[in-house]
């Protein structure tokens, strides 16, 4: 199968297992299947062993990653240790941050077990938006969106944690 062959399949073929996760992403609601099939592409796949690391705090942010298969566990150091964050399980995501600019990242990610992730990294994000702009801003729109939410979640649970002080 040749090149053109393979592209022609990833467009007009069926749903494929990568297009069925993204359609469940946040970030992709309200794709259609053409469009998803484009974020598809841009995709790559990873594979980590139990205990691997994805990608360490404070060092440069490439992209945000999907899990497809597996969990993992994000931590962040404080002074005196390491504090568990969260545990995300399949077709959740994140390191979105990292699709808007290159900051350090904010916690370490590390596989709990076997774990397959779908990396969608900055670089490729910024091609679609000169690419194909309808598609890249429907994306960042429902970026935006999330990010405004985890906000405001942040800044309530903070004022909460405030007046109980």
């Amino acid at each position: 199968m040749n090149i053109i062959q393979i592209i022609k399949n990833k467009i007009f073929g069926e749903k494929s297992e990568i297009v069925k996760i993204l359609e469940k992403i946040p970030i992709f609601e309200g794709l259609n299947d053409l469009e998803l099939k484009k974020i598809e592409i841009i995709t790559h796949e990873r594979s980590y062993l139990p205990n691997e690391v994805i990608f360490h705090e404070k060092e440069p942010g490439a992209g945000m990653y999907i899990i497809k298969r597996g969990s993992v566990r994000l931590t962040k150091k404080t002074e005196t240790k390491e504090i568990e964050v969260v545990v995300l399980k399949e077709k959740e995501f994140f390191g979105e941050l990292a699709l808007l600019d290159e900051s350090p990242r904010s916690a370490t990610a590390t596989a709990i077990g076997k774990t397959e992730v779908l990396g969608f990294y900055r670089p490729d994000f910024l091609t679609l938006l000169q690419r194909e702009p309808k598609l890249g801003s429907k994306v960042l729109l429902k970026l935006a969106q999330i990010l405004a939410a985890r906000l405001r979640y942040t800044t309530e649970t903070s004022v909460k944690g405030m007046n109980h002080k």
